[in-house]
């Protein structure tokens, strides 16, 4: 079996080399600035991650590849096989590691955008899931299910279930169903913060 040829089908010399050239310096600028990241310097100086080189980090740099709603973590190849097959929109863009980036050593990192669909979605039902409780909270997922239209549904729906969604959420079964599925958004309760009171401050004022 012969060799494969890197270069292109009607490509030139010049144009060949042109690309060689971009390659490379592109292969340095991302091994350069993922060993200048603080957590790859906190991993290569770990007795316990021998594994961990930087010989490995030349070879296989680790780098963000970068969607419109989300950030992923991890060495080039891994990381684009498995944002495949996500829907976060635009992408991947592949990007050199910032110094201050955190990441799993031993697996793909993943950050959603704060204010982007993909994050808005997952945190309303994590939300709705706390304000259902134990109970309840498995009927976040029955809805999302792929199978589960939204007459499937309502037609399995307890009347216990259903009056729960109503208390607890302060909406219908239907808008359950459709914010669950990520097709809408409710009006949630927001989560209680504790303060912590100022007594002195209290007392000063007085």
């Amino acid at each position: 079996m012969g060799a494969h040829s890197l270069r292109f089908s009607g490509e030139t010399n010049p144009e060949f080399l042109a690309r060689a050239e971009r390659a490379a310096m592109i292969a340095r600028v991302l091994v350069e600035a993922c060993l200048a990241n603080r957590r790859v310097r906190e991993c290569l100086a770990s007795d316990s991650m021998p594994e961990f080189t930087e010989e490995r980090i030349r070879r296989s740099p680790i780098v963000r590849v970068e969607y419109d709603q989300a950030i992923a973590i991890g060495d080039l190849g891994s990381t684009l096989s498995a944002t495949k097959s996500k829907h976060w929109g635009d992408g991947p863009w592949v990007m050199s590691l910032e110094r201050d980036d955190w990441f799993y050593d031993n697996r793909i990192t993943y950050f959603y955008r704060e204010n982007l669909l993909y994050n808005r979605r997952f945190e309303q039902r994590r939300r709705m899931k706390e304000l259902l409780g134990r109970e309840f909270r498995s009927l976040v997922g029955q809805a999302q299910h792929k199978r589960s239209t939204k007459a499937i549904f309502l037609r399995y729906l307890t009347e216990i279930q259903a009056d729960a969604i109503r208390r607890r959420l302060n909406c219908e079964p239907g808008d359950f169903w459709r914010a669950a599925r990520g097709r809408s958004f409710l009006k949630l309760p927001q989560r209680q913060v504790q303060l912590e009171f100022d007594f002195e401050s209290y007392e000063d004022d007085q």
